[in-house]
């Protein structure tokens, strides 16, 4: 068996204890850093509201019960004047009723010990002073002052506003300030407008006080003041001036400043930062104030920090490569901080300020808004999403999207197939077995489609037959590529009897063997292919661990955002569609077929090229120096074939398909290792010229992939099918002619990165994993391409008749002279 990841963490404030008790509670290797001399935490308090104890639940560490002891549920909430007359009373039970999980306020103090105690006996070490990081790529190495190092395969910088992980990141910048100044103080506490459960804010003109039962005889209290970012930042005053501006509040308010101890005062200027773009890189991620700290308005910084900890336990636990998990960790997070930092700075601009015009609206405002309106404003940011995201159950309708390919495969096979190489002795029952044991793990492995007798309204249903395994021998080290050419991508599946996945075992004479897997394009993407084939391997090689059980989801389609639903949606592909027929006014030249022929006379067919190492790690630094990525460089070089291939003499616009993968796009579900649909297309535009670079080309190619993937323009093309696809094979005739006249699939190119696969299980070694995918009457040419084990693999997949062999080994020469030629 592997050993499990080492994760190092730095900072053991409330983000930091509870990444730690959650990658503990996950499985991983932890050891956690701090730079104070000891673990105990400042003496104020805090609310973790339901997001929060919803977060803590997933752990089923009973943190929850202990939190509860050891604080107070907030039972009432109450809005006042400063004068303690009330402006609106929350009822605090509907609020919890509808996020599932109360409130409860408490010493920091005490929150700290409990998560000390779910950390049980994590290495854990002091006065460890972080100088700087180095991420070699294949781990990371923490520097402390007093000449320690801390070694990991990740690194989580959980440390704080002045994060020192951030600052090596992100570079040196001071927080931003909020232009107030907080007092904070935590007393033994009894008052008789003050009652158990109690949490009461007061609002006034540029100042606020808040009053909270922490249970045992204590209340938390804070107040604030606006002042300029200078003054708060240096503010020297004491209890004697709190004293004078709170002389005509409320007189708990009075009491609460009377009876602390000025020692027992804590002044604090507000600050945040504004939200990052891209929160790590490599083996690096960021963690609660590290990566977003946000001004105390909503009260969400704790409860956000506990949510981010969870989160990245629960991606890193499902993706089969951790750095993989670290970007998905932060594209999940990246929109929801960012709505609490902004939220939480708009919001204390109406708390705090000093306009009387502006109170008199405000305070208008929280006394009249209905109550629905009211609780549904503040629940937003209370409310956790659910980590395991949508599920839906089986037999399960197709959605458009998957039924189009269903519909396609029908027509033509349409499949995408995953290899890999595996040099030692192979024993097919051992593939057999983990085959059976994957399978068990993801349900659309497991299923038929069934219809109705007009052939409409298809829909998965389960069934119990094993994934098909043919075993070939073979001394011809090419066999691999005959397979995947003659029968993978030609044989059709019996969609009817299931599954919609089958596998061939291709063993020589000489101790090397081919894995390949096939699956139905309604069922998978390149990334599931390879996902299967790896988690295959590593249950025949006894190394999977725990393959994480998937759900059975929804369609992609109903995956997608809340504002592609609905008339924010119909909008969005509007704009989607709007923006292509923009670029068809270029009148883009297309890469012209050789012969139309009816879709049961078309077929996909395979050209396999390489780049080794050496040629690889010069592309590589060719992208870097040009500042452009390997997708866009592999589209413009295929783009730069097809014009080449024509002959074409001059200044021409082009288009070439890009595919994406937008799983990441997605409401928390998805993960790389489940099996599904997820792959989209946008059409870039780049204008050729036989005079025009390699790295001219990539770079608008880049320009414009990028942005319309950033307004997920792919997912709004999607959206189309809803009410373009075809309800089934007897009504697809027009859409198939949509498609040979100018559907994106003419040109396209899958780049799937560089994806994670085992260098070694146990005794085997594993080489050239790759993907090919085939075409049916999607379009003629997609070119597919992947970096695993210091190698590019680059296939072409081709439709016959519309392209010929000898046209798409044109077109795979050319591009691969094309990249080699960038330099």
């Amino acid at each position: 068996m592997s050993s499990p990841v080492k994760v190092v963490v730095l900072g053991a404030g409330i983000g930091g204890l509870i990444t730690a008790a959650a990658l503990r509670h996950a499985g991983f290797g932890v050891e956690l850093y701090e730079a104070g001399t000891d673990l105990r935490a400042a003496g104020f308090g805090l609310s973790v509201q339901a997001n929060g104890i919803n977060a803590l639940r997933t752990l089923g560490l009973g943190i929850e019960e202990e939190l509860l002891e050891r604080g107070a549920r907030v039972r009432s909430f109450r809005l006042c004047n400063p004068d303690g007359s009330p402006i609106r009373v929350v009822p605090v039970h509907r609020l919890d009723a509808r996020l599932g999980a109360p409130a409860v306020a408490l010493h920091r103090a005490d929150l700290h010990d409990v998560l000390l105690r779910a950390v049980a006996d994590t290495p854990t070490f002091v006065d460890a002073q972080a100088t700087r990081f180095v991420d070699d790529g294949d781990h990371v190495r923490v520097e402390f002052a007093d000449g320690r190092v801390a070694e990991g395969d990740l690194l989580v910088g959980a440390d704080g506003l002045h994060s020192t992980v951030r600052a090596q990141l992100h570079g040196r910048a001071e927080p931003r300030p909020g232009n107030y100044l907080c007092w904070l103080a935590c007393i033994p506490f009894e008052h008789r407008i003050v009652a158990r459960g109690l949490s009461a804010h007061f609002w006034g003109t540029g100042m606020r006080f808040g009053i909270h039962d922490i249970g045992h005889g204590r209340v938390y209290w804070w107040g604030t003041g606006t002042l300029p970012a200078g003054r708060a930042a240096t503010w020297q005053g004491g209890k004697e001036e709190l004293l004078r501006r709170y002389a005509h509040w409320a007189p708990e308010v009075r009491a609460c400043l009377e009876q602390t101890e000025e020692s027992a005062i804590v002044a604090v200027p507000a600050q945040d930062r504004p939200p990052l773009t891209q929160w790590g890189r490599g083996r690096v991620t960021l963690l609660g104030d590290a990566a977003h700290p946000m001004l105390p308005s909503l009260g969400q910084g704790a409860n956000a920090a506990i949510e981010d900890a969870v989160v990245l336990a629960d991606v890193l636990r499902r993706s089969l490569d951790p750095v993989v998990g670290l970007r998905r960790y932060e594209r999940l997070r990246a929109d929801r901080t960012a709505m609490l930092v902004n939220a939480s700075a708009a919001l204390a601009k109406v708390e705090q300020t000093t306009s009387p015009r502006l109170v008199r609206v405000r305070d208008s405002y929280l006394r009249h808004a209905p109550t629905e309106l009211f609780l549904r404003e503040l629940a937003k940011p209370m409310s956790f999403p659910a980590l395991g995201g949508p599920t839906a159950r089986l037999p399960r309708v197709l959605s458009p999207v998957e039924r189009w390919h269903w519909i396609a495969d029908q027509l033509a096979p349409l499949h995408i197939v995953s290899r890999v190489r595996i040099r030692g002795h192979v024993d097919a029952e051992r593939i057999r077995a983990g085959l059976d044991e994957v399978q068990q793990c993801h349900p659309l492995l497991r299923v038929a489609v069934a219809t109705e007798p007009d052939g409409t309204a298809p829909r998965f249903v389960p069934v119990e037959a094993p994934i098909p395994l043919r075993v070939v021998e073979s001394e011809d080290s090419a066999t691999w590529l005959t397979e995947v050419d003659d029968i993978e991508l030609r044989v059709p599946f019996d969609w009817r009897a299931g599954p919609l996945a089958r596998a061939v075992l291709i063993k020589d004479a000489d101790g090397t063997n081919e894995l390949i897997i096939t699956l139905h394009y309604a069922i998978a993407d390149g990334e599931s292919a390879l996902t299967v084939a790896k988690q295959v391997l590593q249950a025949a090689a006894g190394e999977t661990g725990d393959i994480p059980p998937a759900p059975v989801r929804p369609g992609p389609e109903e995956l997608f955002p809340p504002r592609f639903h609905g008339t924010g949606g119909a909008v969005r592909t509007a704009g989607s569609f709007l923006r292509d027929q923009k670029s068809q006014l270029r009148r883009p030249r297309r890469l012209e077929p050789t012969a139309l022929a009816p879709p049961a006379q078309r077929r996909s067919r395979v050209i396999h090229r390489s780049l080794d190492a050496d040629r690889l790690e010069a592309l590589t630094a060719g992208c870097a120096r040009h500042g452009v990525g390997l997708q866009a460089t592999l589209s413009a070089a295929l783009l730069m074939a097809a014009a080449r291939e024509a002959g074409t003499d001059k200044a021409t616009w082009y288009t070439v398909g890009s595919s994406v993968n937008f799983r990441d796009h997605l409401d928390g579900a998805a993960a790389d290792t489940e099996v599904g649909s997820y792959q989209g297309m946008i059409p870039t535009p780049a204008k050729y010229a036989p005079w025009a670079s390699l790295w001219e080309i990539a770079a608008e190619i880049e320009r414009e992939y990028g942005a319309r993937a950033e307004r997920r323009d792919h997912l709004s093309a999607l959206n189309l099918l809803k009410v373009a696809a075809p309800k089934s094979v007897a009504t697809s005739a027009a859409t198939v002619e949509l498609m040979d006249t100018r559907g994106p699939g003419h040109l396209g190119m899958t780049y799937l990165g560089a994806y994670s696969f085992p260098d070694k299980l146990g005794s085997w070694r594993l080489e050239e994993a790759q993907f090919v995918s085939g075409m049916s009457v999607s379009g003629f040419v997609m070119a597919t391409a992947n970096t695993t084990h210091n190698q590019l693999s680059f296939n072409v997949g081709y439709v016959e008749p519309a392209v010929s062999r000898k046209r798409a080994e044109r077109l795979a020469d050319e591009s691969v002279r094309a990249l080699l030629s960038a330099g």
